[in-house]
């Protein structure tokens, strides 16, 4: 008698898997499909002139730009730790809180897959953060996406370089 609950109860799990499963490969294909409509091929040149106006976009503080080059979806990951939104970092931009005033990439290196570029390489960062000045040293990443013909970066990461 146990034997046949064990296995009426491998049957309704075996039921609920495939359902689980199902509704996955459903949901994915839904996302998939959109994201693959949603997406052009890039080019390392493309890539590397967006991070340029990036950078100067930054320096300037010309927050017009940095919008048009930052994607909806950003997770800017600074090398303290702390995790930005678009609009969290926009917000400190503006408030004045993260001054760049001045950056130097060097070693860039641009790797293409379809309409995904990532971006890595080594920064020279002169910021001021709550009015302290810092000097910086950092390797970073960051993930570059086409679509409706523009480049924006929807992830960065940095880490200080010891």
């Amino acid at each position: 008698m146990a034997q046949s609950l064990c296995i009426q109860g491998d049957a309704e799990l075996d039921r609920l898997l495939k359902h689980v499963f199902c509704t996955v490969v459903v949901w994915c294909s839904a996302v998939f499909t959109v994201s693959a409509a949603d997406c052009e091929p890039v080019q390392a040149e493309e890539v590397l002139q967006a991070e340029q106006w990036r950078l100067s976009s930054q320096m300037q503080n010309n927050l017009d730009r940095m919008s048009e080059l930052l994607d909806e979806r950003l997770v800017y990951v600074r090398n303290s730790g702390v995790v930005d939104s678009k609009s969290s970092y926009l917000d400190s931009m503006r408030k004045g809180h993260t001054i760049y005033e001045l950056i130097e990439h060097t070693n860039d290196s641009v790797r293409i897959n379809g309409c995904v570029a990532i971006l890595t390489g080594l920064g020279k960062y002169d910021v001021r953060i709550a009015q302290k000045p810092l000097n910086l040293l950092l390797r970073y990443h960051s993930i570059w996406h086409k679509s409706q013909g523009k480049v924006k970066l929807i992830s960065w990461q940095a880490t200080k370089v010891p």
